[in-house]
């Protein structure tokens, strides 16, 4: 008489649980490995809904247990939290992945190319630009990252769900704010500098 034991699914990893992230129109992939007796059948889920295969997104298994997702060209709405469920007639097991679809920063309105600005009055630079997550800037004056204080101050304003308006304001200008100015602009999907304004300060307005 031969007795079979039967296993619950484990997943085969030091945490059930990761993240990754992805550039917006790149091939993704998510894989988790499960062990088990019998073989799991695993299912998977983007935010508890069952995902459909078709030509885009694609679901293999391997036999050392692997079932991979595969997502080609990811779009936005393919963020979330993504849930590899097995299961056998003894128990169940789940892997999760939260994706975070990224598009790179774009400028789409630059610095002029050079700036007339007047002593002791105000001078404002502006940049608009777009990207998930929301880009970070550092603003330069020929090399130097500029620092905020009494007289400089930066702002970045939400314009609509996809530009955020950067504004670098100089008060009271003095000669020495005279130079060439840049912002470098970045997420964790790239980093882009901007054009660069040549500033020159006159004693009085033209």
């Amino acid at each position: 008489m031969y007795f079979t034991f039967l296993v619950p699914p484990k997943v085969e990893a030091h945490k059930p649980e990761n993240d990754q992230s992805c550039i917006v129109g790149q091939d993704t992939h998510i894989s988790w490995k499960f062990s088990g007796i019998e073989k799991p059948q695993v299912t998977w889920f983007l935010n508890d809904q069952p995902i459909p295969t078709n030509d885009r997104i694609q679901v293999t298994e391997t036999d050392d247990g692997t079932s991979e997702l595969s997502i080609h060209q990811a779009e936005l709405a393919d963020q979330g939290i993504y849930t590899a469920m097995a299961t056998n007639s003894v128990g169940k097991a789940e892997a999760k992945t939260t994706l975070f679809i990224i598009i790179k920063p774009m400028i789409t309105v630059n610095l002029d190319g050079s700036l007339q600005a007047t002593k002791d009055e105000t001078m404002t630079l502006k940049i608009v630009a777009s990207g998930t997550p929301k880009p970070d800037i550092v603003w330069m004056k020929e090399s130097n990252e500029i620092k905020p204080n009494d007289r400089v101050h930066e702002t970045t304003e939400n314009h609509d769900d996809d530009d955020y308006i950067y504004t670098l304001v100089i008060s009271h200008v003095e000669p020495q704010d005279q130079g060439e100015y840049s912002a470098k602009i970045s997420n964790i999907g790239e980093s882009l500098v901007s054009n660069k304004c040549k500033v020159t300060v006159s004693s009085t307005s033209s």
